[in-house]
């Protein structure tokens, strides 16, 4: 989607006419995948034919061997994972289901946006080549393949066969319910099972041979409780690749989607959990619960999806690649080629978000409390660097809803009030017409601090955290555009230093990050040179750097600051995790777990919090995900090294002091505002942590 017209609103429709009546309308349903009648197999068939095939007869044989106990038994444990895993698609139960989603859906939402173009090109080619889709969404919401559902059953579209996982199955009613609209279900971990990994890769390649629904499956493997993009998970991708290797499907191609939710359901939760506080269980009573949302009207703004172009299979698994595994049976695909589309189709993800207007409200209040604290936004003054941002996003290639072309002054206001109005438990004008920021931390009333995953925090810092982190989480769609240009930032600081040096920051930092911000941790140097010289043009271009004879020299203007703050907490979270792991006492500590390691860091950023210093980090810094993400790249590097089976941690010392003696080179300028120095709105509604399903 390149222009705003393109997007529809699915609401307005269903607003006009009978729910029952549209749900039970005559369909001619598009199936995506053409298979001839002979190639398309029914449930039961696809259970029998994973039962047969070879590798898992051999790992039925193998067991049976090994626990001495007659094959028939391993079989029939077989057969019970199968009933368990597979779909049951049924367009009654479809229909049903549908007549109360969009009930529901018409009292949380304001607007359902798609770009319908894609939409209609995407059913002519189904209708006219046989190929096997995949479609890949972004993972935001538990609503995310809900609201997939409701839309290809609005087109007439068939229903896919969708990855769900196992806290879904285990809910009384509701996990037959969604087996029936096309759920099969998978556990969260079974590589250590080697019974289980071979019927699920076996079903899988099963479904995308005799299928004639397409798959759906999230590449990220869990919802994005920070609202950007996480790095991507391998371990599906790679069985629908190497299915396409054996050459039984003509052309696999990939749909990612991008999902954009003005307010997840699950706001509040995420915020939580980010601090550490355990995520409830899924349960029907929960869901129940959660109904509550269903009283505002209208509560969670817009959601946005943005279809992208498909990928094709065949741009990465070759017609070579296809002979050689013909010749020789065991050959196995590269897992760069892997890497390399799941990549890819991130990359596509943050591209397409559709950024709303709160997301830039959310940058600029973010920026204004840390370089004008006792200044508030006024929404004259709001309106003027709003109006700004908004454009000059556009111009970095942003998708932002509403469109920025001939507004009055007076839409513009109205664009940011309504705006306001959807998160009004986070942000509001005062009586005084000033913004502020809501104290949002009440004492949970239901539910009690327990098997906290991080430090147990005190009420003060919940208090200046849980707004500071729910504002953040709204910054963090933003990131995509703006974190490779705050890293340059960083880099280079106001003082002039050799362009080369500023370069190899660059590299550090970029490699550093690129677990955070989903980049390819080994790209080329190519790659990153282009990024680098791409970023240092947008910046002299604004006027935020100055080169003359190999020096480049940062510039203090608003954006240089912005973008500055912006990457920040990302890198003072990396120096917390680095300077927590070398300076380990396992005497006080005991041994470094993961547990542990994200206890200490969380209880370092506290302290530092309130500490009376120019350099207090930013309450973003409390988030687990960030030590979570720098550990997992230091694993990567080799800098940090883990037994598998105790998960006890190694730090390569020489390495890890070289690394921080690098990150305190760097010429970073902690702003002198602070969240702790603004005042807080009191909030007058109680918070419930539960799940919103």
């Amino acid at each position: 989607m390149q222009q705003n017209s393109e997007l529809i609103d699915l609401l307005e429709e269903r607003r006009k006419d009978s729910d029952f009546l549209w749900v039970s309308r005559p369909m001619k349903i598009q199936m995506p995948h053409m298979l001839p009648p002979e190639l398309k197999l029914s449930r039961n068939q696809i259970i029998n034919t994973v039962l047969n095939s070879p590798r898992v007869k051999e790992v039925i044989s193998h067991l049976a061997k090994n626990q001495n106990v007659y094959a028939y038994v391993i079989e029939r444990r077989a057969y019970a994972i199968l009933q368990e895993m597979a779909s049951k698609a049924h367009l009654p139960t479809v229909r049903w289901l549908g007549f109360f989603i969009t009930k529901a859906l018409k009292r949380i939402f304001c607007n359902i946006y798609i770009n319908e173009r894609m939409i209609f090109d995407l059913k002519k080619q189904m209708s006219s080549y046989q190929v096997q889709y995949i479609y890949v969404p972004s993972h935001r919401s538990y609503l995310d393949f809900v609201l997939l559902s409701c839309i290809l059953f609005t087109y007439d579209m068939s229903l896919p066969n969708i990855a769900s996982g196992m806290d879904f199955y285990q809910m009384r009613f509701i996990g037959e319910l969604l087996r029936k609209t096309g759920a099969f279900y998978m556990r969260r971990s079974f590589s250590n099972d080697l019974l289980y990994k071979e019927i699920f890769k076996a079903y899988v390649s099963c479904l995308v041979n005799h299928s004639d629904r397409a798959i759906e499956f999230f590449i990220e493997g869990t919802r994005s409780r920070s609202q950007k993009s996480i790095e991507p998970k391998y371990g599906f991708l790679s069985i629908i690749l190497d299915t396409y290797l054996q050459g039984t499907v003509p052309e696999i191609q990939f749909l990612p989607i991008s999902i954009s939710y003005d307010r997840p359901l699950e706001e509040k939760l995420f915020v939580y959990e980010l601090l550490g506080v355990p995520k409830p269980k899924e349960t029907t009573t929960a869901l129940l619960r959660s109904m509550s949302m269903l009283k505002n009207l209208g509560s969670y703004g817009s959601v946005f999806f943005n279809i992208g172009e498909p990928i094709s299979a065949s741009q990465y698994v070759t017609s070579k690649d296809r002979k050689t595994k013909i010749i020789n049976p065991d050959y196995k695909l590269p897992s760069t080629i892997t890497e390399n589309l799941a990549y890819d189709i991130i990359y596509t993800h943050q591209k397409n978000t559709v950024l709303t207007t709160f997301n830039i409200i959310a940058l600029l209040f973010n920026e204004r409390v840390q370089t004008y604290p006792v200044n508030p936004y006024t929404l004259e003054t709001l309106a003027e660097d709003y109006k700004w941002y908004k454009k000059w996003l556009s111009s970095l290639g942003a998708v932002i809803h509403p469109s920025i072309e001939n507004m009055t002054t007076d839409e513009l206001y109205k664009e940011i009030l309504t705006s306001l109005e959807t998160h009004s438990e986070l942000l509001t004008l005062d009586e005084s017409k000033m913004l502020n920021l809501k104290n949002m931390y009440v004492e949970m009333k239901s539910e009690k601090y327990v098997n906290i995953k991080g430090h147990n925090l005190n009420k003060r810092t919940m208090e200046v955290a849980v707004p500071a982190i729910n504002l953040t989480i709204y910054v963090n769609p933003t990131l995509f555009f703006l974190a490779k240009l705050g890293i340059i930032t960083a880099t280079v600081g106001l003082n002039s230093i050799h362009i080369d040096k500023a370069f190899e920051r660059y590299v550090l930092l970029r490699k550093l990050l690129s677990t955070e911000f989903a980049l390819f941790l080994n790209a080329s140097s190519s790659v990153v040179n282009l990024e680098w010289k791409k970023s240092i043009d947008i910046l002299v271009k604004e006027g935020c750097l100055y080169i003359q004879n190999d020096l480049i020299t940062g510039q203090k203007t608003a954006l240089f600051s912005l973008l500055h703050n912006l990457i920040l907490p990302f890198i003072d979270a990396v120096c917390f995790t680095c300077t927590t792991l070398l300076n380990w006492n396992e005497l006080v500590l005991g041994t470094m777990t993961n547990q542990k390691v994200l206890r200490e860091c969380q209880k370092q950023v506290e302290i530092a919090l309130f500490e009376e210093k120019n350099s207090r980090p930013h309450p973003y810094c409390l988030s687990l995900d960030l030590f979570k993400s720098t550990l997992s790249n230091l694993l990567q590097q080799g800098i940090v090294i883990t037994s598998d089976k105790e998960g006890i941690y190694f730090v390569d010392k020489i390495q890890m002091e070289y690394l921080i003696l690098k990150l305190h080179q760097l010429p970073l300028l902690h702003p002198l505002g602070f969240y702790s120095d603004i005042s807080l709105s009191a909030l007058n509604t109680s918070v419930h942590i539960q799940a919103k399903l």
